[in-house]
């Protein structure tokens, strides 16, 4: 049975939704969050098509990118609130259908079901998702060096961004301070640079910690260095 992922939090909506996909033999995965989408694709769980109700998913379009980045399947997007500036926006996002709800969900079902015959095609084309980190709440972009803690984009400055990313594709594995610091800093680091780590591990810690009571992914090993764990 092929399966659609669906980014909406209205589950009246979505159970609908479900009962007109059965009669096409496919089935959905519901999730709350862009973020939670972005895992499910990094994870590599397969799925026909995505859909995203931007009435109950708002902040969907600074996401959106990092979902085109990492796949090349049929993204497509209703409102109650179409705007043609909001659906040349979405599409320069990487959108690939952006239109107002019809008022039978079937009619919305046979718009996508026409852009997948044409979107089969596309697929065709040779396509390399770029290579993102997620673990827990925390997604890594290295080629838009960007980094999004439950899908809110955190500004780190480029020291904190290397060693951010140096932990995490070693999540799990203690780094030594030293390992780090050539890493970082290469063969001319100084002894004082172990300071600058310190505080620069310190200030990724409150960045990564957007949220109250949230989980400490970096963990200090005494007198030896840093792990990533894996939430």
């Amino acid at each position: 049975m092929n399966k659609i992922l669906a980014v909406d939090k209205d589950i009246y909506f979505h159970k609908q939704r479900i009962e007109e996909l059965a009669k096409y033999n496919i089935t959905a995965l519901r999730v709350d969050t862009m973020h939670e989408a972005i895992t499910q694709l990094i994870r590599g769980d397969k799925f026909f098509f995505i859909v995203i109700n931007e009435d109950t998913i708002i902040d969907f379009m600074e996401q959106l990118p990092i979902m085109r980045d990492i796949t090349n399947i049929l993204i497509v997007i209703f409102t109650n609130n179409y705007t043609i500036e909001k659906r040349l926006r979405a599409m320069s996002f990487g959108a690939d259908l952006y239109e107002p709800h019809n008022a039978y969900i079937s009619d919305n079902f046979l718009e996508v079901l026409e852009l997948l015959k044409k979107q089969k095609r596309w697929a065709q084309q040779p396509f390399e998702p770029l290579p993102l980190l997620g673990y827990g709440d925390i997604i890594l972009s290295p080629p838009r060096r960007s980094v999004y803690v439950k899908g809110i984009e955190v500004s780190l400055t480029k020291m904190e961004f290397d060693i951010l990313e140096y932990l995490m594709l070693n999540h799990g594995i203690i780094l030594t301070h030293t390992q780090i610091l050539e890493k970082i800093w290469g063969d001319e680091y100084m002894e004082t640079s172990r300071d600058i780590l310190w505080n620069a591990v310190k200030r990724l810690r409150e960045k990564l910690d957007i949220f109250q009571g949230s989980s400490n992914y970096i963990e200090s090993v005494r007198e030896v260095g840093y792990c990533f764990i894996s939430k």
